[in-house]
């Protein structure tokens, strides 16, 4: 079958350098490691999975890790497609995180003899099992941890042996998971696992690094190759030789010029009161109508803050702000299971690239989640500043879907400043390292417009070019003092490199506590189940009591599931322990695991856990109030 039989579609520039390129170089079912370089909404998917059948041989599975549930959801039900044209004959594609089970769907019923089925057996939804199909999408969580000291590891290594491993958005992971990735690569290459890395803003420096990790499995008397693969384009290393084949620049099929303005965003992030909107919010808000006031034609808006809470209030200062004839869009990640699924299919039917109805004119806010689960295009971003491949990432969302040798595309990125004035380059110290942000700050400064896919891997190579040790400034330092932390934290927890392993017990010997044993770094969350308290003192699932809480734990636990939301552990949820728990029927039942309960009072009030005002709405999500600021006397 050719390319289009598999995806309905001719390949572009990237992929046809694939198709051409591999083959010279690689040979079916060797261990290698293709690495594979440019922008996004490139057809870096569609290129992999071929890439990943070559690399394999007919007979070899394909595992698909993701950096988020959200893309992992989406590219299951785009690789279970290509998957009943690629098979060469029936087997499971299986999805892998840690919500799949709640996505099970019946299996499918073949409309006739011989029909590809990718209908995965009732055995295969068992803990650890789901890595063990022929073909498996995943969180690249399920394949770390294969390679951490815990129990049933063994078993994802033996699932991913007979695989070809593809990962895709490799440059969005720290220190911490770039531990386990090299290591994970290691084994992988003593294995002989071909592996397919795919990304769009990879440093020079990580890509040597994950492929030095790989040839220390695979030919580990060989010296580590120093790598900079071809931008937009790819590199093979053969997992024997060590020989390495860099495909030619290929002209990209969407070249695009980034237009950027930068413009101060000053005053805090912080609120006088609660409810209040923060100043810096009102004066991201103030940009995004100047847009609208400046452009009375079509004009679509995508806003990218840093937090949610700066997401929530932007979203309700443009309510006061805008003219009725701008739609509103909001998404981020606190929003309860169903709310979420459902308003990403909402955006996407708008913004996406098959959209049924596009506004005339609209703003779409969101936070960091547009930056690899959804596939949007609109007229012009506004960013909150981040560092430099985050910005691309965001910017790659602005006239994603148009083509053209001249597509322009506007991005306005918001420099913070303090009150007065000053460049606040550690407002978001708790997201990105103000290293970071002061040098892509400065970068972006003397840099002016940028050019896709040209500019790009320069730009990212140059944010970090000559730190080490002996770099003066003191951010840098800090910077990279937390860096080696978050390194040598993953150390404990990962077993043995496969040329130092003398005994099975080092697989599973923690020499931490199990639970320690994370796949990413210092991840606390908690599960919060928002209710409604009735008159009568009973508990809703829905603001309107349209489904109640039961006293007793039904078979079917979906509905409570879907109402469930993950945020990371702050100090109000502790009041929400000693408050309210389930009904004892409830807690004996573990298919849920640990939930907080949120229970809103009746008569409309907001919960007010440890002084805080913390409540769920439709359209903001879980909304969380600090305290007002205590007056010094």
């Amino acid at each position: 079958m050719t390319f289009k039989d598999w995806f309905g579609f001719d390949p572009n520039s990237l992929q046809a350098s694939l198709l051409d390129g591999l083959p010279g170089c690689a040979s079916p079912g060797a261990p290698g490691l293709l690495i594979v370089m440019s922008d996004t909404g490139s057809g870096k998917t569609e290129g992999g999975l071929w890439a990943s059948r070559w690399l394999g041989g007919p007979r070899a599975g394909v595992h698909l890790a993701l950096p988020t549930m959200a893309t992992t959801d989406a590219a299951h039900r785009r690789v279970e497609r290509w998957a009943r044209k690629a098979l060469a004959a029936s087997s499971p594609v299986t999805l892998a995180h840690g919500q799949a089970g709640w996505n099970r769907t019946p299996s499918r019923v073949l409309a006739h003899a011989g029909e590809i089925d990718t209908a995965p057996a009732g055995w295969l939804f068992g803990h650890g099992r789901p890595v063990l199909a022929g073909v498996t999408v995943s969180t690249i969580d399920q394949v770390l941890m294969a390679v951490l000291r815990v129990r049933h590891n063994v078993l994802r290594l033996g699932g991913l042996t007979r695989k070809v491993l593809v990962v895709d958005e490799c440059h969005a992971y720290d220190p911490y998971m770039q531990t386990q990735l090299r290591r994970a690569l290691a084994w992988w290459g003593a294995l002989r696992v071909p592996v397919v890395l795919m990304s769009a803003t990879l440093p020079a420096a990580v890509a040597t690094s994950l492929a030095a990790a790989y040839l220390s499995g695979s030919a580990p008397r060989l010296p580590a190759p120093e790598v900079r693969p071809a931008y937009p384009g790819w590199l093979y290393i053969d997992g024997d030789t060590g020989a390495a084949t860099v495909s030619k620049q290929i002209a990209s099929d969407r070249p695009r010029t980034l237009q950027m303005r930068l413009l101060p965003m000053r005053g805090s992030s912080r609120a006088g009161r609660p409810g209040q909107v923060p100043p810096a919010d009102r004066a991201r808000a103030g940009v995004i109508t100047g847009l609208f006031e400046e452009s009375p034609g079509a004009l679509r808006v995508l806003t990218v803050c840093n937090t949610v809470a700066s997401a929530q209030h932007t979203a309700r200062a443009l309510a006061d702000l805008l003219d009725d004839d701008v739609e509103i869009f909001l998404i981020h990640a606190r929003y309860r299971v169903r709310d979420r699924r459902d308003r990403t299919g909402s955006v996407e039917a708008v913004f996406g690239k098959d959209g049924a109805r596009r506004p005339e004119r609209a703003v779409l806010v969101t936070t960091q989640v547009c930056e690899a689960s959804l596939d949007l295009s609109l007229d012009h971003v506004v960013t909150d500043l981040a560092p430099m491949p985050q910005i691309v990432q965001r910017a790659g969302r602005g006239r994603r879907h148009e083509t053209g040798a001249d597509v322009r595309v506007p991005v306005t990125v918001l420099i913070p400043q303090d009150s007065e004035g000053d460049w606040d380059d550690g407002r978001w110290r708790r997201i990105y390292s103000p290293a970071l942000i002061r040098s892509t700050r400065q970068l972006l400064a003397t840099h002016g417009d940028i050019s896709v896919p040209d500019d790009v891997q320069d730009l990212v190579d140059t944010v970090c070019a000559g730190w080490d040790a002996d770099t003066p400034e003191p951010d840098v330092a800090a910077h990279l003092r937390g860096e080696q932390t978050k390194a040598d934290a993953a150390v404990p927890v990962v077993i043995p490199h496969p040329d130092e392993l003398t005994d099975l017990f080092d697989l599973t010997d923690l020499p931490i506590p199990d639970i320690e044993a994370a796949t990413r770094y210092n991840l606390d969350s908690v599960t919060v189940l928002p209710v409604w308290r009735t008159e009568d003192g009973s508990l809703a699932l829905e603001p309107d009591a349209s489904l109640m809480l039961p006293e007793q734990v039904p078979a079917d636990l979906r509905p409570v599931h879907e109402r469930l939301l993950s945020i990371p552990r702050a100090a109000w949820q502790d009041a929400l322990e000693s408050e309210d728990a389930l009904p004892d029927a409830w807690q004996e039942d573990g298919r849920l695991g640990r939930v907080l309960l949120l229970v809103h009072p009746a008569g409309g009030q907001a919960p007010a856990p440890a002084g805080w005002t913390v409540f769920y709405d439709d359209n903001l999500g879980l909304v969380t109030w600090p305290p007002a600021p205590r007056e010094r006397s």
